[in-house]
């Protein structure tokens, strides 16, 4: 298991105020400290990330915030309710950049709503990854205490948003339960918090930081559903279905009391880029970040695990060359991550060749997504799972 991510600050304080980042970066206009012009950053990028409210969406407003007071590069952040809505604008170039859950994954690779036409396998690049711990939450007031409790229950399956809803499978069948089990409802990742008030959902998915669950949590009490002491058999499915998700303890979550912990899932959702942009506007970026980090390390809950010696280097799409040179010039880039972002190029390289003749053939299929699966399962060859990748790293 996973150490866990100890928050010892107070939520509630770092959440005075907090609505205040988003537009202080999203306008980034005024600043209070001199800002010096940095050599590698453009005048202004955009950044694509979770909506307002999420633990997601005030880390970034953060780290947007101290770019623009910093250096002068304007940061604008723009906000998506769907997997697509996040990573897409970075893939068509609207965005520079993107913190998106696992569709940054599934649009390297082509995998699911990535199977078409106009999509296919994407040239995706990791640069910063911070660890944080996701799970589902219930109200007290519902009698669920543990998973298989949800049978029958009023369960999300969220627009568009494939990567969580692998998640919410994978938590499901840790239960001992299928989709057929619960009533599946359809609902935006944003909607879920005001469909638990009114009765609507009776589990929702979500950030264990942020002020959406924190205003949740503050009129309903809550309880996150616990993970630990399964079977082997019980995360049977986690690497098929959650290849990033590692069991992880997390205490002083929205609306849990004192010394209280839990264990769910812990992963990354990491800054994202294509692999066009420049290696020393990137490099840049990271060295800026790092450089600062005491500007918002105490500005959401999350902020700390921003440092650059907690982020994960346990990758699953390649890391962009600027930040493979800033991670080598401090120390933490090694021999293994070498090999893998090696190997994960030469993947990249690989399904490319691949994807216009496969199209072709299978443009008209019903099932082209699981016929790409299975032709990379047999062609292209096999990779450590970051799972098992992320303890070796640990010796």
């Amino acid at each position: 298991m996973s150490a866990p991510l100890s928050r010892p600050m107070s939520r509630r304080t770092l959440f005075k105020g907090i609505g205040l980042l988003g537009l202080t970066a999203s306008l980034a206009g005024c600043s209070r400290q001199a800002a010096v012009s940095v050599k590698g950053l453009p005048s202004q990028t955009v950044w694509a990330t979770y909506p307002t409210g999420t633990g997601t969406y005030n880390d970034v407003a953060a780290i947007a915030n101290m770019i623009t007071n910093r250096s002068g590069s304007k940061v604008r952040i723009m906000a998506g309710d769907t997997g697509i809505a996040r990573v897409g604008p970075m893939i068509a170039g609207t965005a520079q950049y993107a913190r998106a859950g696992d569709e940054y994954y599934y649009a390297f690779e082509g995998e699911d709503e990535f199977t078409t036409e106009n999509w296919g396998p994407q040239p995706i690049r990791q640069i910063w990854a911070p660890p944080g711990n996701y799970g589902v939450l219930v109200r007290k007031d519902s009698g669920i205490t543990k998973v298989s409790d949800l049978r029958g229950k009023r369960f999300p399956r969220l627009l568009a948003s494939t990567s969580m809803n692998y998640k919410l499978e994978a938590i499901l069948d840790f239960g001992g339960l299928t989709r057929d089990d619960v009533t599946l409802v359809d609902i935006s990742y944003s909607e879920q918090a005001e469909a638990m008030k009114t009765g609507h959902l009776d589990v929702m998915y979500q950030n264990v930081v942020g002020a959406t669950v924190e205003e949740l949590a503050s009129q309903y009490p809550i309880r996150w559903l616990d993970f630990s002491g399964g079977t082997p058999e019980q995360y049977r499915r986690w690497d098929e279905l959650a290849p990033m998700v590692l069991l992880g303890e997390f205490s002083d979550g929205a609306g849990m009391g004192d010394g209280e912990t839990v264990t769910n899932m812990q992963y990354s959702i990491p800054l994202t880029t294509t692999r066009d942009r420049p290696a020393d506007e990137v490099r840049a970026m990271l060295e800026l970040i790092h450089a600062n980090f005491d500007d918002f390390k105490d500005s959401t809950p999350d902020a700390q695990w921003f440092a650059a010696d907690k982020v994960l280097l346990a990758p699953a799409v390649p890391f962009h060359d600027g930040a493979v040179e800033f991670f080598r010039d401090i120390g933490r880039w090694t021999p293994a991550l070498q090999e893998r972002n090696e190997e994960l190029i030469e993947r990249e390289r690989l399904m490319e060749d691949a994807w216009p003749d496969f199209w072709d053939r299978h443009a008209d299929s019903d099932d082209a997504a699981t016929k790409w699966k299975e032709w990379k399962s047999a062609n292209l060859p096999s990779m450590t799972p970051v799972s098992e990748f992320a303890e070796t790293q640990k010796a």
